[in-house]
């Protein structure tokens, strides 16, 4: 009899244990929303976005995160703990880099844990639509490289993305950039504005400065627009002062090769 109790309460205790697992819960869903993100203030303000989700271990057994990976290096992660108790919680911090960028954005991240034993992990989709009213399109002037006495230009474009006007009120080169606009100018909604800039080269060397844009609007301080490039001797030698780096070549690249592995070894 004592041994039939026994069979039976082994044959009970089998899927009880077979059953015993945890589970990963993102609280919320799997997708975190940021919604539409308005940035003024400065239309080349570089943008990051942060956000903290709670994962729950709503199985039976401890849950352990091995390790939480990004899509792209842009995605941030930040675990409070990788042990999870039943029952219990922990965050997970997240910052997006945006910066930038505008538009609609989607990035994921994955979570490895023991309640997946596939190891696929589960993903989590991140998404933000970030409207900038004004862009600035390159988000710089990046003049060429020219000789002593020749003359380098560029341009940016400046777009209204905003549903009313928007006045330029002050338009200032600085350090002899000079450019083709006068302020005050207004931009309608959807327009454009292309602004040419250009510098004349009179000594060699490295050189950077900017356009300062006041904008009539009390949403938007005055912000700098980079201008930079490099000016060559007329022998076309560059400053002793300006630091090159040299990229390695293609067939240097594909010269190098990998040592060759050892067998493997027979076993006694």
């Amino acid at each position: 009899m004592t041994r039939i109790r026994i069979f039976v309460a082994a044959f009970i205790a089998v899927p009880v244990l077979a059953l015993a697992q945890p589970k990963l819960e993102i609280v919320g869903g799997e997708t975190y929303d940021w919604g539409k993100v308005v940035v003024k203030n400065n239309p080349l303000k570089l943008v990051t976005l942060e956000t903290e989700v709670t994962l729950k271990n709503t199985g039976n057994k401890t849950l352990i995160i091995d390790t939480v990976k990004v899509g792209c290096g842009c995605t941030t992660p930040q675990l409070e703990s990788k042990v999870i108790e039943p029952g219990k919680s922990t965050k997970l911090r997240i910052g997006l880099n945006v910066g930038l960028n505008s538009g609609e954005l989607l990035k994921n991240l994955t979570i490895y844990s023991n309640a997946d034993p596939e190891n696929t992990g589960r993903i989590m989709y991140l998404k933000a639509n970030i409207f900038r009213p004004i862009t600035i399109t390159p988000n710089a002037c990046n003049f060429p490289e020219i000789k002593v006495g020749e003359v380098a230009k560029s341009s940016v474009t400046l777009k209204n993305n905003d549903t009313r006007p928007h006045i330029i009120s002050m338009l200032f080169p600085t350090k002899g950039i000079t450019i083709d606009k006068k302020a005050p100018i207004t931009i309608a909604p959807g327009d454009t504005l292309q602004i040419n800039a250009q510098y004349q080269g009179t000594e060699r060397g490295y050189y950077n400065g900017n356009i300062v844009v006041v904008i009539d609007d009390p949403d938007y301080v005055p912000f700098e627009i980079a201008a930079y490039g490099n000016v060559k001797g007329v022998d076309g030698s560059d400053d002793p002062s300006v630091i090159k780096i040299t990229p390695v070549s293609s067939s240097k690249k594909e010269s190098a090769t990998a040592p060759t592995p050892e067998p493997p070894r027979k076993k006694k």
